[in-house]
């Protein structure tokens, strides 16, 4: 009876033990998502681009995994909120700026590089700040997620590689350093994809994400480059859309308008 307890006692305090070091999982991941920005950084700076934007990729997955580990095993601290938070800036704010400069920008704009990059930079850690403090919808995001913008630039390079003209590079950097940077500090709604559900989403729209899904496997370099240019101007996209729809609602209800007001006069 009293190795049955022994051995039962042992149990518990090794599980007990585990569950009190639960949090090291989920920091284990950010850490890992800052290694990848780091390890971007080295290789933008080096000239390896196509390496820097794998890096890059492998840190936006490992952002959308620590979360959701964390939820899972019960381990969410502000210690993590703020790793997280600092991983984010290295991975998503200061390594795509750095393979932005030295992949279109240091061969033919240096000063200039370095202002649009920084620019980037900086609105990139505006967007995390305000995040931070602001008490967001948890199914949309205001402002385009660092994540995302740095995944459009990730996917640009991954599939352009070795430049080919230095002037159209140098303005191709330049306007998604400015673009994606006006994006993050906007007020624009993106859809929160930390939270998302395939179930959630009408049969019409997983038909869709299932053919990027087989089109990532057979041509991955476009179906990313794809897939990251839809996340971002989905932003722009959704309130054009919505301008539109309120558009025909005002225009269909002018008729009745009109002959209400006709009807008054007579």
């Amino acid at each position: 009876m009293k190795l049955v307890t022994k051995k039962y006692g042992n149990r518990e305090a090794i599980r007990e033990r585990w569950y009190r070091r639960r949090f090291l999982a989920p920091n284990l991941v950010t850490l890992g998502n800052l290694f990848c920005g780091f390890l971007g950084i080295i290789y933008a700076s080096s000239f390896r681009y196509e390496k820097a934007a794998i890096a890059v990729g492998i840190a936006i997955l490992l952002d959308g995994l620590d979360g959701r580990v964390a939820r899972r095993l019960n381990a969410t601290s502000k210690f993590g909120v703020e790793f997280d938070s600092f991983s984010d800036f290295l991975s998503f704010g200061l390594a795509p700026a750095f393979l932005l400069y030295h992949w279109g920008l240091v061969s033919i704009a240096d000063e200039f590089g370095v202002f649009v990059t920084f620019l980037y930079a900086i609105c990139a850690a505006t967007r995390l700040a305000r995040f931070n403090v602001s008490d967001d919808n948890p199914k949309a995001f205001t402002g385009l997620p660092t994540p995302g913008a740095a995944g459009l630039i990730a996917a640009v390079v991954f599939v352009f590689p070795q430049t080919f003209n230095s002037e159209i590079t140098s303005v191709v950097a330049s306007v998604l350093a400015v673009s994606l940077g006006g994006l993050m500090v906007s007020r624009l709604r993106f859809l929160s994809l930390k939270k998302f559900q395939l179930s959630d989403m009408p049969l019409p729209a997983t038909v869709l994400i299932g053919g990027f899904i087989a089109l990532t496997w057979y041509h991955p370099r476009p179906a990313l480059l794809s897939l990251a240019l839809l996340y971002v101007c989905s932003g722009p996209l959704g309130v054009l859309y919505r301008w539109l729809y309120r558009k025909s609602d005002s225009e269909k209800a002018e008729p009745g308008e009109n002959r209400g007001t006709k009807s008054s006069k007579a």
